[in-house]
């Protein structure tokens, strides 16, 4: 009983930690995870499409950008913050900085590599990199996961997060990428966004096994209590629904060879993905459900 009132009085501690503690945490992850997912999706696609080693450099850069706003987000994370299980560590997340710092600079010597290096070399450092940035998130999930209730965990929804939001971004990024190499074929496109359906689908599996391994209490929370207008609207709404639509626009567009309106279209993708993965990250916070 005693450690029962102990768990619903860490519960009630997170539950009121403030947005303004919270929301920094989430946005530091978004961007960590923007650039591990949309490096690798410029890799893959690189490798099915052959889109150049332009756009796998300049991605390259843009990413190393993207960890470059994260580190001193990180740096000033609010460690001791009461979290589901406990305090997020400052130890970890030191740690976790670090590994940002390391993957700033592979990007950064794949970007370099991308415009000097022969194809295979610079194939060797973009896989290398790719471990970087796998390592990262796996950081990142040892860094969080003790206070929300394991890496394990958080590991199940930071990494569908990577996946969906490195696939809309490099989406977007190759867009555009039309407009500098305009005799490009139109199959890296349609491959990017074969890629993100995939991990739209692997976010939905993680969604359905977070909601069924939540205890009734927290799955009541997310599906009719206090948090179901977010869930609803926000993580299954716009990060689910309305992204698969635009998707489904997108591959429209991509196959009739239309740039300009598949380019509008992953701009408004972008935004739906965010919209539904911050929320999805503040609610993992507050309930512990990785959805």
């Amino acid at each position: 009983m005693a450690r029962g009132r102990a768990a619903g009085r860490r519960i009630e501690a997170a539950v009121s930690t403030p947005l303004a503690v919270l929301a920094p945490i989430a946005g530091f992850l978004v961007l960590l995870e923007l650039a591990a997912g949309t490096v690798a999706a410029a890799y893959i696609v690189d490798a099915l499409g052959r889109v150049g080693r332009g756009f796998v450099g300049t991605t390259s850069l843009i990413c190393a950008a993207v960890t470059g706003v994260a580190v001193p987000l990180g740096a000033y994370l609010p460690t001791g913050t009461q979290l589901l299980k406990g305090e997020l560590a400052a130890a970890p997340v030191s740690g976790l900085v670090h590994w940002c710092l390391g993957l700033m600079g592979a990007l950064l010597v794949f970007a370099f590599f991308c415009s000097v290096g022969t194809d295979a070399a610079r194939r060797v450092v973009g896989a290398a990199t790719l471990v970087v940035a796998a390592v990262t998130i796996a950081q990142a999930a040892i860094a969080m996961g003790p206070a929300l209730g394991g890496a394990a965990i958080a590991a199940l929804i930071f990494v569908p997060a990577t996946l969906v939001e490195g696939s809309a971004l490099g989406g977007m990024l190759l867009g555009h990428w039309y407009l500098v190499s305009p005799s490009l074929s139109f199959r890296p496109l349609r491959q990017v966004i074969n890629m993100l359906f995939a991990a739209l689908a692997v976010e939905a599996v993680t969604i359905a096994a977070a909601l069924g391994i939540s205890s009734a209490s927290t799955r009541t929370q997310l599906l009719a209590g206090q948090y179901a207008v977010p869930f609803w609207l926000l993580v299954v709404g716009a990060g689910m629904l309305f992204t698969g639509g635009i998707l489904l626009l997108t591959r429209h567009f991509a196959r009739i060879r239309a740039n300009q309106p598949a380019t509008a279209m992953l701009y408004a993708l972008i935004i739906s993905v965010v919209m539904g993965v911050v929320p999805a990250h503040l609610l993992y916070f507050v309930t512990g459900a990785p959805v």
